[in-house]
Formats: C-alpha cells, structure tokens, sequence
C-alpha cells in the first residue's frame, strides 16, 4: 500500500513538473548549411554564425568563432597536448599519431577538416622542423 502511495506521488509531481512549462526544445533553422554528418552551420540575422549538432539527446548549439577561440587557446595553454602528438604531411591530409596508455593511436584527417586541436599540433610540428628540430 505504501509503495502504491509512493508511486502515485511520484507520478503527480513529476506531472505537475512537466505541465509548469520547462525548456524550449532547439530545432534547426531553415536555412542550416550540412557541413558534415549530423553538423549543420547557420549564419543568423546579427550575423553571429552557429554550429548545430544532433546528439542522441536532441540539437545542441555553439558559436563558431568562440568554440574555434576556445579549442585553439585552450591546446596553447596546454602544450603537454602536442608534446606526444607526432604529424606528417599526405598530400591532401595530414597523419596523426599520439602514445596512450593501451598502445599508438594513429589517425588521418583531410587538411581541409582540422579541428582547432589538429591544426594546432600541425602547425608546431611543421614549425619544429623548418627550425631544424627533426
């Protein structure tokens, strides 16, 4: 019988939760630009541009210009990121590979496609070896 009473409260309060209103639910714009697989770019009317991203939990949305300010201030106040990181130019790509606790993990990523962290281990890795440091 307690267990019942208990339910039942439960079931109200988190009814009456719901029907006191909540947060609005962020849907795409109409005019979001695909820029890969469930990332779309969006350029609103303050001329600010924003990154939406579908996740299992719903749409989520970030500035551009602060995620990219952010990532690239947070790999320079971290060298240690880069110091394991080796890269090698491919032609059209660039070859990444980082020493982690279960072994090497290697990767490739189109020139085009780097995030602020790659490009930043990218760009101190060509400057070490145009200095000589090889």
């Amino acid at each position: 019988m307690k267990t019942l009473l208990i339910l039942f409260v439960s079931m109200m309060a988190l009814r009456a939760a719901g029907a006191a209103g909540g947060t609005a639910q962020l849907t795409l714009p109409a005019g979001a630009v695909a820029v890969a697989s469930g990332v779309y770019r969006y350029a609103d009317a303050q001329g600010r541009t924003w990154i939406y991203r579908q996740t299992p939990f719903g749409i989520t949305r970030f500035e551009a210009q602060a995620a990219a300010v952010a990532a690239v201030a947070a790999a320079a106040a971290r060298p240690e990121a880069c110091a394991n990181t080796k890269a090698w130019d491919d032609g059209d790509a660039v070859r990444f590979e980082r020493q982690g606790p279960f072994g090497v993990s290697r990767w490739r990523t189109a020139k085009s496609a780097l995030d602020s962290g790659e490009r930043a281990c990218w760009e101190l890795e060509r400057a070490s070896r145009a200095g000589g440091k090889d």
